[in-house]
This record gives structure tokens, sequence and C-alpha cells, in this order.
């Protein structure tokens, strides 16, 4: 009866494998690190340069089928928490935060030390106006949510307010909150989910304080 005699693995193969091994383990340690980096990222507070800083001048103004076409004036703010929440019919991050906006507009409607304004926004400086009220109009009948709504024609405010965010850009949606003193307390440049929750505990922060 005849059989096969099976030889031990060389050094070299040995080796190879142990090589391999390491390979693995490495590749996979890189991989664990690169998915701790990346949660870490998400969970921290967004870089800004804007809080603190005194709001830039404005130049909105009512959009006709909210009222009269009167401009924002600084004095319609003055002592009391503004809301700034810039957004666009044409932009899908907006679309998907907008019901969390309107719930926060909800949640402080009998809170008179606090204004909402609501500012819709072509991709640039709205040169039609007729076809930016006629677009914003159809969406908040849609959704059932009327408040004074506000453009910015010439895009103004947001190159401002573009000098004191990340970057230098003006992202959508964007959302401010701002002091009685006229300085920026928050600023949101995007849309993150539960955010509009963490901006409604800073509100009945500040307005417990005047309180």
């Amino acid at each position: 009866m005849s059989h096969t005699d099976e030889k031990p693995p060389s050094a070299g193969h040995r080796g190879s494998l142990s090589s391999a091994s390491n390979l693995y383990v490495l590749l996979f340690g890189c991989i664990m690190l690169a998915g701790i980096l990346v949660l870490a990222w998400i969970g921290r507070p967004r870089p800004s340069i804007a809080v603190g800083e005194p709001l830039p001048p404005l130049d909105l103004y009512r959009l006709p089928f909210t009222g009269s076409e009167q401009p924002l004036a600084r004095e319609d703010l003055r002592g009391k928490l503004a809301l700034f929440h810039f957004w666009g019919t044409w932009c899908p991050p907006c679309m998907e935060e907008f019901p969390e906006f309107a719930n926060l507009v909800a949640e402080f409607a009998g809170e008179d030390q606090i204004v909402f304004v609501s500012v819709s926004c072509s991709s640039g400086p709205e040169y039609d106006l007729e076809e930016l009220a006629r677009k914003t109009d159809a969406f908040l009948a849609k959704v059932e949510f009327r408040l004074p709504t506000y453009c910015d024609p010439a895009a103004m405010t947001r190159q401002q307010l573009a000098l004191l965010l990340p970057n230098g850009s003006f992202g959508y949606p964007t959302t401010l909150l701002v002091g009685r003193d006229g300085k920026i307390l928050d600023a949101m440049e995007g849309y993150l989910p539960g955010e509009m929750q963490d901006l409604a505990s800073t509100i009945r922060k500040h307005l417990a304080t005047s309180k």
C-alpha cells in the first residue's frame, strides 16, 4: 500500500503567508480608522466664523403675494431674536429641511420676542422676481405654510453673509440665528437631520433669559 508523504511548508512559503496575513490586518486597521474619523467628522460642530459677528446690511424685500413689497428694516428686529432661513424651491436639501423649519416656526408662533425671516432664493441674483414669486407661492400653497416671505433681489445680503461663512461661499439652505444685540448666535449651512431641533433648544434658552 503506497502513500504520498506531505512535505512541511518551506520557510519562504511560511514567510509569504505571514506577510499576507500582516497585510490584511493592516488593511483592516486602516478601514476601521477611516470609519472612526468619518464618524468623528459627522459628529463635530460645523466650523463657522459667522458666530459672534454683527449681522451685515440687509437688502431683503417681501414677495408681493405675502404682503406689500416693503423692505425688511433693522428696526423690525431691534430688541428681538431673529431667525433667517435662506432656501429655494430648486434645492433638494432645502425641500428636505423645509418641514423641520415649518415645525420650528409653528412651535414659536405665539412668541413675540422672535422674528422669523423666510427668504426664498433662486440659484443666483433674482433677475426674474415674478418667476421666483410664482414658484414660491405654488410651493408654499402646496405645503400649506404661510409666513411673510422675502427675496434678496441682487443677492447683496447673501454676498455679505458669504464673507462670514466657511470658504467664503453661500450654500443652501442657510439658517442664521441673530441675537437681540444684532450679532449672529448660530449659523447652519446645508442640511443635517436634527439641526432644527437643536436650534429650537437654543432659541428656548435665549428666550428664557429675557423672562
